[in-house]
């Protein structure tokens, strides 16, 4: 059960309705994550911004993006996150058995190119152990990616690890609608 109340539309100021507004516009619903986080709305007004600037950086594109939020999500065994992220990974074009072998080491390195399977690796030792980026991991990073997509990659990674433990502490619930998206993987 949801420690905190989900608020609807009618339950918020005008400033986290519009937000809500927007927000149904680009995704067709309104995330849970967001209806718990309106309970403090000077938060949320500058977290959906700044999220939705991580999350549309060009820096490193969708694909690798998905990758660093399904690796970070599957790392936290964090079911929310692994609906949501499993959806972009799919909208981002990462196709079905690569989804599946996200989490196991071997399955990742054997279906994914290198810069794929760094980043998936970035995440995991990132989301494990905050220390978890070695000076050997970052010496492949630089010689794999320039400054701006290494930032932005981790950035990705540490915002994907923030909502993952909000998620979990607070117990929220997955949204309905990705109970019919993973039934029918091809249609999400």
């Amino acid at each position: 059960m949801t420690m905190v109340e989900l608020l609807d539309e009618h339950d918020v100021p005008p400033e986290v309705a519009r937000v809500f507004e927007v927000v149904r516009k680009e995704y067709g619903f309104v995330p849970n994550i967001l209806r718990a986080m309106a309970h403090v709305p000077e938060l949320l007004t500058v977290f959906v911004p700044l999220w939705a600037e991580v999350y549309r950086s060009p820096t490193i594109g969708a694909r690798l993006r998905a990758l660093a939020a399904l690796g970070t999500a599957k790392a936290q065994d964090c079911t929310y996150c692994v609906a949501h992220m499993t959806a972009s990974a799919r909208r981002a074009g990462v196709a079905e058995e690569q989804i599946s072998a996200v989490g196991n080491v071997i399955s990742v390195r054997e279906t994914f190119d290198p810069r794929e399977a760094l980043i998936l690796e970035t995440a995991d030792a990132l989301t494990r152990d905050p220390d978890g980026v070695t000076d050997e991991l970052r010496d492949r990073l630089t010689t794999e990616f320039g400054s701006a997509e290494i930032v932005n990659i981790v950035l990705a990674i540490g915002m994907y690890n923030l909502t993952s433990r909000f998620l979990k502490a607070l117990s929220i619930n997955v949204e309905s609608i990705f109970d019919a998206a993973a039934s029918h993987p091809s249609t999400a």
